[in-house]
């Protein structure tokens, strides 16, 4: 039986000096409030869950992964990560400028490089990843009704873990959950 790959998994945080370090020059930056749903895509990304990908994905691997299921460099990956936006902060922004990504309480979390800016055509979207563009389906409902109207791509640099408040006990990372299976045999 071949040994599973239990090396660390690559994530995205920089060290606690420099996430101070960050953390003091990203307040000066335009920030993005993360959704819920939002905060959750920046955690898997930032602590290696969401594996190989660098941040949230640009337009040419977007429309691959909705097309193919595959990242723009063949790679498998079945989901769109995007970060939606609404239209007015999209427009404020240039291609290559830093911003923040805050939690609800307002706590700078990460900084991204907006790489790509698009209107997706959310129906494709809808019809490609989940099978029909029918908003009976609650993620369509979303896409269509709550996700907002822009996405953003680009790499992430992770300054903190979201804070949560529930299920301490079951929020292990990846590499986390390597250890302990490396314990337990």
């Amino acid at each position: 039986m071949q040994q599973p790959n239990l090396a660390p998994v690559p994530e995205l945080y920089v060290s606690y000096e420099s996430a101070q370090k960050l953390k003091v020059e990203a307040a000066d930056l335009i920030s993005w409030d993360l959704t819920p749903r939002q905060i959750c895509d920046l955690e898997l990304l930032m602590n290696g869950g969401f594996n190989p990908l660098k941040g949230f994905l640009n337009e040419a691997d977007y429309t691959s992964v909705v097309d193919t299921m595959r990242l723009a460099d063949g790679t498998l990956w079945p989901m769109p990560i995007t970060l939606d936006v609404s239209e007015k902060f999209a427009e404020s922004l240039e291609l290559g400028q830093d911003i923040a990504l805050r939690d609800q309480e307002g706590v700078i979390l990460a900084t991204m490089t907006v790489t790509d800016r698009w209107t997706p055509d959310k129906s494709h979207e809808a019809a490609k990843v989940f099978g029909a563009d029918d908003i009976a389906h609650p993620a369509v409902n979303y896409l269509h009704h709550t996700a907002g109207k822009v996405y953003l791509g680009g790499p992430v640099t992770g300054i903190q873990q979201p804070v949560h408040y529930d299920f301490r006990g079951r929020r292990d990372t990846p590499n986390e959950l390597r250890a302990l299976f490396r314990k337990l045999g």
